[in-house]
């Protein structure tokens, strides 16, 4: 399994990991998955007595499987010659995790999957968003708001759908960088839309933490609110450090100008356009001190 190095490319230019093991998500639960490979030519055939030959033949595309979870069973890789398809059936993809092991010639992939459209479309983010952004009552000019309900629940999920829309969506689009502009520009609109609808969170976010520290608030009222809110914003401090070193990791650096990841939604202390700094760490330690004190 340790032998098994994930690569995508369309030359045969060794490249960076574009993604690690993994399952296909948001799929109809053991549905089939069907993958059609289609490389522009196979290298030529070695002789078998080649001692050069050994185990899998870098130059062919393959694909990698091992047990999820499972560091001591070796996985498996399967060459994938012009024109093969492979299949992962009923609960292979549960099971399991697979990756794509670049070769040398240029390949194409055409992956075939039954989807669970509950979630995961950019409709169901879409109204997700909007419902949190009913609990807005009135918006200044400057983007200050105002909200319907201090209710914990509520808060509580305003917050969840923040992440979802961060977390989900933004960062993991731009972290791909701007190599499928060649393609297509479509995903721009929608992702400056999401991005706009979680701006907007960001001043919901303000709001409530204004309740939580509002002087002369009932202090029960105040430690409901901390208490409602500080396990999604904790996630978020975390993750957004997470995501800002990846983005700056030695790898990044090295990937041509269009494929660099872009750590976006991104800015500095000083943006005054922003209601809340980048670095919550000072806010989630407000909220944690404000419910220790509680206790005490």
């Amino acid at each position: 399994m340790c032998s098994l190095r994930c690569r995508a490319s369309s030359s045969g230019t060794p490249a960076a990991p574009t993604s690690t093991w993994h399952h296909d998500e948001n799929l109809v639960e053991r549905s089939a998955v069907a993958v059609y490979s289609h490389s522009f030519a196979d290298p030529e055939e070695e002789s078998e007595d080649d001692p050069q030959l050994e185990g899998r033949d870098p130059d062919i595309w393959h694909v990698g499987f091992k047990i999820s979870w499972d560091i001591e069973t070796p996985g498996l890789a399967i060459p994938l010659h012009q024109g093969d398809c492979y299949f992962m059936l009923d609960d292979l993809n549960a099971t399991h995790q697979h990756c794509v092991l670049a070769g040398l010639p240029p390949r194409f992939s055409s992956t075939h999957r039954v989807a669970e459209c509950s979630t995961g479309t950019l409709d169901y983010i879409l109204q997700r968003c909007h419902a949190a952004l009913q609990n807005i009552l009135h918006e200044a000019d400057n983007g200050d708001v105002s909200l319907k309900s201090l209710e914990p629940a509520v808060l509580k999920q305003g917050e969840e759908v923040h992440n979802e829309v961060e977390f989900e969506w933004l960062r993991q689009f731009w972290f791909q960088g701007n190599r499928y502009k060649k393609c297509t520009d479509w995903w721009l609109g929608p992702m400056a839309q999401l991005e706009e609808l979680w701006r907007k969170m960001e001043f919901m976010t303000n709001a409530v933490l204004r309740e939580a520290r509002r002087e002369g608030a009932p202090t029960e009222q105040r430690q409901e609110i901390a208490a409602a809110v500080l396990a999604s914003l904790a996630t978020r401090q975390n993750l957004r450090q997470e995501w800002r070193t990846r983005c700056q990791s030695r790898i990044a650096h090295t990937l041509p100008a269009d494929q660099k990841p872009e750590c976006r939604p991104h800015w500095e202390k000083e943006d005054a356009s922003m209601p809340l700094p980048f670095d919550l760490t000072d806010v989630v330690s407000d909220l944690r001190s404000l419910l220790v004190d509680a206790r005490a």
